[in-house]
């Protein structure tokens, strides 16, 4: 089991070059036979190797499988020596009921890159709590809809030339699900970290939920600083979004937020990096 006290260290996965095989996997929602398609094809367009396991489009409910063989997708990637990242093919739900299913000794024998967002940030808690960078930025099924400069910055990143070296680790993604790993062995190692969170159709009232949930967990006396992208789509408790009466919380996103940060904190808003158009790429628990 994870255990985020135990790193002695910490690593980055190594670059790849053209021709390097990246494998496509889908640890939460299913893939379509199309998507997978044209998977492969973005893959190949940048000049890597795309490889898919023989039952990538397999369907269990709204899961690319049942959870064993979501597991086992991934396990295969980290057991072979010739794969060098995995990009996820969707988000939604379901990467955080695999965490205990995953080799972690394999994966640390030789670390793969794993990329993607959204629900993906379950799977990059259990990288960085190993001591394992891994890559914040879009799936396989948002990178048609992403900034084509965000799309050519992830291929530069992955290929050790990030345009951008930020000062500090930074840790974290979607809130949501950071929010659901609270009080476990995976929630993302904070100390000497800079936290990042953004979000997606959410209500307000619950984002002052997550965000005052962390303060009582002391995440922010832990992390150096908060670093806050998109919060895109979000409803209030109004008629305008199913309620029966008119109940407005009265604050955005960003007061929020504030509200429950200590006096003199740290936090940068507006980092391009989210569920929109613009998806920044970001290395996450970089040495």
């Amino acid at each position: 089991m994870t255990n985020n006290k135990s790193i002695t260290t910490r690593v980055t996965p190594r670059p790849l070059v053209h021709g390097d095989k990246i494998a496509l996997v889908a640890p939460a929602r299913f893939a379509s036979d199309k998507l997978i398609d044209e998977a492969t094809s973005l893959i190949k367009a940048a000049g890597f190797t795309p490889v898919m396991h023989k039952e990538l489009s397999a369907k269990s409910g709204q899961f690319g499988g049942d959870d064993e063989h979501r597991a086992e997708v991934l396990n295969s990637a980290f057991r072979d020596s010739e794969v060098r990242a995995v990009l996820a093919l969707r988000g939604g739900y379901g990467a955080s009921r695999l965490l205990t299913l995953l080799d972690e000794a394999a994966y640390l024998e030789d670390p793969t890159w794993i990329i993607g967002f959204s629900d993906i940030t379950a799977l990059h808690a259990w990288s960085n709590n190993l001591g394992v960078a891994s890559l914040h930025a879009p799936v396989a099924s948002t990178i048609k809809s992403t900034h084509g400069e965000d799309v050519e910055w992830m291929w530069e990143t992955l290929m050790g030339n990030p345009p951008r070296v930020f000062d500090g680790r930074i840790v974290g993604g979607n809130l949501s699900v950071l929010f659901s790993l609270m009080g476990t062995p995976y929630f993302p190692d904070c100390c000497d970290s800079f936290l990042f969170i953004e979000d997606i159709d959410e209500f307000l009232y619950h984002i002052d939920r997550m965000i005052f949930a962390l303060k009582l967990g002391g995440v922010f006396e832990k992390a150096k600083g908060l670093i806050v992208g998109e919060f895109s789509d979000l409803k209030d408790n109004t008629i305008e979004f199913g309620q029966r009466l008119d109940n407005p919380f009265m604050k955005d996103y960003k007061e929020i937020i504030l509200d429950h940060l200590p006096e003199g904190y740290i936090v940068r808003f507006d980092m391009p990096t989210g569920h929109g158009e613009r998806n920044y790429p970001i290395i996450l628990g970089a040495p």
